[in-house]
């Protein structure tokens, strides 16, 4: 879709990045920049170009985030999220990027606005740390290893699909002592160099 992008950019960055969403009951559908439908607990109008894979795991840190569940968390919760997200921007960036996002100084952030601030960084890398603590999430039986149901759900996360077939594929290839398993190393130094 090279073309549809180029006419996207000649409307104006800006303006193409907004979708038109709705609430089903108390779920609001929008769609991330893949054109994937998603349901959020929060409203969203504009997904500043981040995909659905993406917006569901900044969903799920500013949740975590919205202790009072009234859709808004403070400056002092979105630096936190952000350090969840793997994100840790010295005081200097991270005012500047308040300041643009929130120019009134309210310190009350809504998911629009988070999503926002992380369209400030560059999500395209994944680190080898944010790996690690994804990997930590899903092994689930703290093995130091993970099987290929974990990883399936893993690389969902990471925003890749992938079928239990694959998922066998990728530990396959990442399992150097042939477990049937993944140890982090093995993981980490699969995604990063494939990346």
């Amino acid at each position: 879709g090279g073309r549809a992008s180029a006419a996207a950019m000649a409307e104006g960055g800006s303006k193409s990045s907004r979708v038109p969403g709705y609430w089903d009951g108390d779920e609001y559908v929008t769609k991330g920049v893949g054109g994937n439908e998603i349901r959020l607990p929060y409203e969203l109008t504009d997904h500043c170009n981040f995909r659905a894979s993406e917006i569901r795991d900044f969903c799920w840190v500013f949740k975590v985030s919205d202790v009072l569940a009234d859709g808004i968390i403070s400056t002092v919760e979105v630096r936190r999220a952000l350090n969840r997200l793997g994100e840790e921007p010295n005081d200097k960036t991270f005012l500047k990027i308040m300041n643009d996002v929130d120019s009134h100084a309210t310190g009350q952030h809504t998911f629009q606005q988070f999503l926002k601030i992380m369209a400030h960084f560059d999500r395209s890398m994944l680190t080898e740390e944010e790996l690690i603590n994804a990997f930590k999430i899903f092994d689930k039986d703290k093995s130091g290893s993970i099987d290929a149901i974990e990883m399936q759900e893993l690389m969902k996360k990471l925003g890749f699909e992938v079928t239990p077939l694959e998922a066998h594929a990728i530990i396959a290839e990442a399992d150097d002592d042939d477990s049937g398993e993944v140890s982090y190393s093995e993981f980490v130094s699969k995604v990063l160099n494939n990346q």
